[in-house]
């Protein structure tokens, strides 16, 4: 297991036969094209992150094959209380081009932890300071919510209410994580201010050109939390795709969605639609 700048990678998370059950699976279903030269096979509500708009739409769960990727999360610790709402495979490819750009997953629906597992070839995660508005990716709304793990991975226990976030947690989870009680304009997007910084030493100029890469080894999981999830964006360069590679992405709900949340009605629907799994029709290639 490894920790830096708040992420967590495991290494063989999956066995060589469920990385070959998984793709056998993956392959037997259609794709749609993506962004960038990559495919992809979403499952997961409609999400509208610019209008912060959400329904269920066709969401009717998730592929019967993929399963037990979910059941194995209930092993990880760092993944304690997860509930997938969304999974998506998502294929790089060299002879496309693939790749993706520098992003920061949306904050007002996609909760803290960022999941990923590795599929067919090595890569690396490239991660570089974001230094834009906190106006894009919603990243403002970290501030209206708790966070779900502290600084070194362990599970935060929620409030009874989340809205009521300020009056029921303790003084000392309030001392810690000051970015659910802080107004906009002091909002860092920095998961814990009290946390240390590698990079603290580094004068401003300097941080921007900071690059971090993650190893992403094939069958391995990787999630990003904290800070590398709120103040890093990361991409996959087209270099660090030697042969084809597939990942399956996972997200979970920000707490205003969540039981006890102000937005739980319109979490629930999608919820208990995530606790289905279903069979497929393998595709039938007549050529």
């Amino acid at each position: 297991y490894i920790f830096i700048i708040l992420n967590f990678l495991q290494l063989e998370f999956l066995t060589p036969l469920e990385e070959e059950i998984l793709m056998k699976g993956i392959d037997s279903i259609s794709w749609d094209q993506s962004q960038s030269g990559r495919r992809k096979q979403n499952y997961g509500p409609k999400c509208n992150f610019k209008k912060k708009r959400l329904a269920p739409g066709d969401f009717k769960g998730f592929p019967e094959f993929s399963k037990f990727v979910q059941d194995k999360f209930k092993n990880v610790d760092i993944l304690e209380n997860y509930e997938t709402i969304e999974q998506c495979s998502l294929e790089y490819d060299p002879s496309r081009g693939a790749s993706i750009d520098p992003h920061i997953d949306d904050c007002w629906v996609w909760g803290e932890r960022i999941v990923t597992v590795n599929l067919l070839e090595d890569s690396v995660l490239t991660m570089t300071r974001f230094s834009g508005e906190l106006t894009r990716y919603n990243l403002l709304d970290v501030s209206t919510y708790s966070p779900v793990l502290d600084e070194k991975g362990h599970l935060i226990e929620r409030p009874l209410s989340l809205d009521a976030y300020e009056i029921t947690c303790s003084k000392t989870t309030a001392a810690t994580h000051q970015h659910c009680l802080a107004p906009y304009s002091n909002f860092s997007p920095n998961i814990n201010r009290d946390s240390v910084d590698i990079f603290d030493d580094c004068s401003d100029s300097d941080k921007a050109d900071i690059v971090v890469r993650i190893p992403m080894p094939k069958r391995s999981l990787l999630v990003l939390y904290g800070q590398a999830r709120y103040s890093w964006e990361h991409s996959v360069f087209r270099e660090d795709i030697p042969s084809r590679r597939v990942c399956l992405a996972y997200r979970e709900f920000t707490p205003p969605f969540l039981k006890g949340g102000r937005c739980a009605d319109k979490g629930l629907e999608i919820l208990k639609r995530s606790k289905e799994f279903w069979g497929h029709e393998p595709i039938i290639n007549t050529q």
